[in-house]
């Protein structure tokens, strides 16, 4: 690739949360990175500014990049840890001498409170591997704010004491809560016996989430759920549910890397998950390998833009995004533009799409499939994504039908993702034309 397409790939990050991957000449992963923002943090690379001989030399060699976007700084930050265990890239020293790994530790410890033993878990980070009565997840890149920051996350959904030992006794002798109780992260262990159950229970939610991922999690705590429900349990099926909605809060998706350390096609599995998923979600007896996804951006008519947008195997393709410029429709009119972008697109001797995905409702969905009709498009399923709950819209034999997709499925994450890229390309070709056509 060369730096002319490498700069077009810049202008087309998200922003959003996710993992960079950088390759060399050979194609061959030499530094991974993490980012809240992608667009922010990966073009900060390329400004022209002196970075210091380490980065200069990884700037160097850059001839390609990949993202994969998650939906938070948690998962981007697990992520990061797994490719650079499974790929050492080059430039990731960080994380190439055992030393400076870091890892989240849970310890068991013991505590006498009325001469009787208890057995409690401690979480915490650490560079050692060395001690006693532990269990370790990682190794993590070495920047302790990080690890850190994703405790303080994961503490809000799973609230635990960190304190241990002497300090940890003098608080229950006194029944004196720490200050973590008053804000929510401590389930009162500092305050008694009675709630060291609570203490070991969110943390072996905890460390379940680390070792069977977000999916099985979610999966078993609904079970659990409905099962107090059908019991007549309230009470412990309404606690399974406040779990549920702090866990969707996180934004987490059903990507642990821990699942796919011992893959060695982590990136391409990955995508090809995405296209399985898209599949299901619509009941497809074939693959999905091409989904197009289309946008209008206009202010009052003028310098109206259309674009299209394409997803090839779950992944993004970026180099066949397409831009359309209003030219025939008059008038204020979306659904007029939308028909005239359809309409132009069928002639174009493009890979035919298996889905077509319009950002809308049953107007916007109506008018794509009256602008295919009688066109070689004719036959292919034409899908709505429509707010405020991101859901999917398909007619079918004359009648609408809503679909409704668990929020952390990869592919409806996908189809979200390639949504808001259809809107970003398309209102971007529209500042360029009235930074290029000013009107007067």
């Amino acid at each position: 690739m060369t730096r002319v397409k490498l700069q077009e790939k810049l202008k087309l990050l998200p922003n959003s949360p996710g993992v960079y991957l950088y390759y060399n000449e050979a194609h061959d992963i030499i530094y991974v990175g993490k980012a809240k923002n992608l667009k922010n943090r990966v073009s900060s690379y390329f400004v022209n500014t002196y970075k210091g001989p380490k980065t200069t030399a990884l700037l160097s060699r850059i001839v390609d990049l990949d993202t994969i976007v998650v939906r938070s700084e948690v998962e981007a930050f697990l992520l990061e840890a797994e490719l650079i265990k499974r790929y050492k890239p080059k430039y990731n020293i960080d994380l190439k001498d055992d030393k400076s790994y870091l890892y989240i530790a849970v310890q068991d410890f013991d505590i006498v409170v009325d001469g009787i033993k208890h057995t409690l878990s401690k979480v915490f980070s650490t560079r050692t591997k060395k001690l006693k009565r532990t269990k370790y997840f990682g190794p993590f890149p070495a920047e302790a704010q990080a690890v850190k920051k994703a405790l303080r996350a994961l503490r809000k959904v799973f609230p635990y004491c960190e304190y241990s030992g002497k300090k940890l006794q003098e608080h229950v002798n006194k029944k004196r809560a720490c200050l973590y109780y008053h804000i929510g992260l401590c389930p009162g262990t500092c305050v008694g016996v009675e709630n060291f159950p609570v203490q070991q229970k969110n943390i072996r939610a905890l460390k379940e989430l680390f070792t069977k991922g977000y999916n099985r999690v979610l999966e078993d705590m609904q079970i659990q759920m409905q099962k107090h429900s059908n019991n007549f349990e309230y009470e412990k099926a309404l606690e399974i549910r406040k779990f549920l909605d702090n866990m969707t809060k996180l934004e987490t998706s059903n990507i642990i890397p821990d699942q796919y350390v011992e893959n060695p096609n982590l990136i391409e599995d990955l995508y090809a998950k995405r296209a399985e998923e898209i599949q299901k979600i619509f009941g497809f007896d074939h693959e999905i390998n091409r989904v197009e996804c289309y946008d209008i951006s206009n202010i009052m008519g003028d310098w109206a833009t259309g674009s299209m947008v394409v997803s090839e195997n779950g992944r993004l393709a970026k180099s066949q995004y397409r831009r359309f410029r209003i030219k025939f429709t008059k008038g204020i009119t979306d659904f007029g533009m939308m028909t005239e972008v359809l309409s132009r697109r069928v002639k174009k001797d493009w890979n035919r799409p298996d889905i077509l995905l319009i950002d809308g409702g049953r107007g916007q969905v109506s008018v794509v499939l009256k602008a295919i009709k009688g066109t070689p498009f004719e036959d292919i399923p034409v899908v709505g994504i429509f707010k405020p709950n991101d859901f999917f819209l398909r007619r079918i034999n004359n009648r609408w039908r809503i679909i409704k997709p668990l929020k952390d499925n990869s592919g409806y994450l996908h189809l979200r993702e390639l949504r808001d890229e259809a809107h970003r390309f398309a209102k971007g070709y529209h500042k360029m034309l009235r930074r290029k056509e000013p009107k007067g």
